[in-house]
C-alpha cells in the first residue's frame, strides 16, 4: 500500500492516476477541507481515502498505518489554510510524517524536493527542502529524494500561469511577498 501525502495537489493526483492505472493500492491523505471534487476524482481511482494534516501528528499515524511506501508531494505553497508556513508544513508537518513513517515500519519514503533552480539565491522554500531532506537522511528509513525543477510547474503555475512569465513571479511567490504588476 502506498501513501500519497498531498494526493489532492497536481503532482499528488498525477500520481495517484499512475498507481491506479498499474493496479497498485494507495492511499490518498488529505485534509478535511480539500476541495471535494478533488476527493471525489481520487475515489473513482480507487484511492483508500484518509483525511488528516501534517500539522497533526495524531492523523499521521493511522494514515502511515500498513503503508509500504510513502510519496510526498505536499508544500505549503499557494496554501490558504490558517496557520500553513515552510516552517509549521513544509519542515515540521514533514518531520512528523518521517516520525510516523519510521513508527510504521514503512519501507520506501519518497520525498518530492525541489532544487536551487532559481539561480544562487537562499529562499525561504529551498531551506525548508534541505531540513526535510537531512531529517530524512538521518532517519533511518530507506529514501528517494527527487529534486525537481522548475521546469515542473505543478506546484506555481496554477498561481503564476505559465513558465514565459517573469521568474520575479516566483521569488515573490516563495519570499510570499505581494507579486509585482
Amino acid at each position: 500500500m502506498t501513501l500519497v501525502v498531498g494526493a489532492t495537489g497536481l503532482l499528488g493526483t498525477e500520481i495517484c492516476r499512475r498507481l491506479a492505472s498499474a493496479g497498485k493500492p494507495f492511499r490518498a491523505f488529505s485534509r478535511r477541507t480539500s476541495d471535494p471534487e478533488k476527493r471525489r476524482t481520487l475515489q473513482e481511482l480507487g484511492a483508500e481515502m484518509v483525511e488528516g494534516d501534517l500539522k497533526e501528528r495524531a492523523s499521521l499515524d493511522p494514515a502511515c498505518r500498513n503503508a509500504t511506501d510513502i510519496i510526498t508531494t505536499a508544500t505549503s505553497i499557494g496554501s490558504r489554510e490558517e496557520g500553513d508556513s515552510f516552517q509549521t508544513v513544509d519542515i515540521n508537518g514533514q518531520i512528523q510524517l518521517v516520525d510516523a513513517a519510521r513508527a510504521a515500519n514503512v519501507e520506501h519514503f519518497i520525498l518530492i524536493s525541489a532544487s536551487r533552480g532559481i539561480g544562487d539565491c537562499d529562499n525561504p522554500l529551498i531551506k525548508a527542502k534541505r531540513a526535510i531532506e537531512k531529517r530524512i537522511q538521518e532517519s533511518g528509513l530507506v529514501y528517494t529524494i527527487l529534486r525537481s525543477s522548475f521546469f515542473m510547474e505543478t506546484w506555481l503555475s496554477p498561481h503564476l500561469g505559465t513558465i514565459s512569465r517573469n521568474l520575479r513571479w516566483m521569488r515573490c511567490i516563495i519570499r510570499r511577498r505581494a507579486m509585482p504588476p
